[in-house]
């Protein structure tokens, strides 16, 4: 029983595993905060980090189940700071 995880690659040299792919075992109660955690991911990472389970933005916080693919990835903000509205 297992979870696979894919890391954005910009994450994987600030992860403990240092890989891009991982399989995590899975338990009743498991979360992506504990992939998250486990991978040593400091507070200040965490909050730049998307969590999509099953293709599906999700929380952290949300529930897995045996099986499903969690994506970690770059939660990129912003747009253009010259950007205008048109009246």
């Amino acid at each position: 029983m297992a979870i696979n995880v894919k890391l954005f690659m910009t994450l994987v040299p600030l992860s403990k595993s240092k890989k891009s792919n991982l399989a995590v075992d899975w338990f009743d109660g498991i979360t992506a905060q504990h992939i998250l955690e486990s991978e040593e991911f400091s507070e200040q990472d965490q909050e730049a980090i998307a969590v999509v389970i099953n293709s599906v933005q999700a929380q952290p916080d949300d529930p897995l189940n045996d099986g499903d693919q969690v994506d970690l990835l770059v939660n990129l903000q912003g747009g253009s700071a010259g950007a205008t509205s048109s009246q």
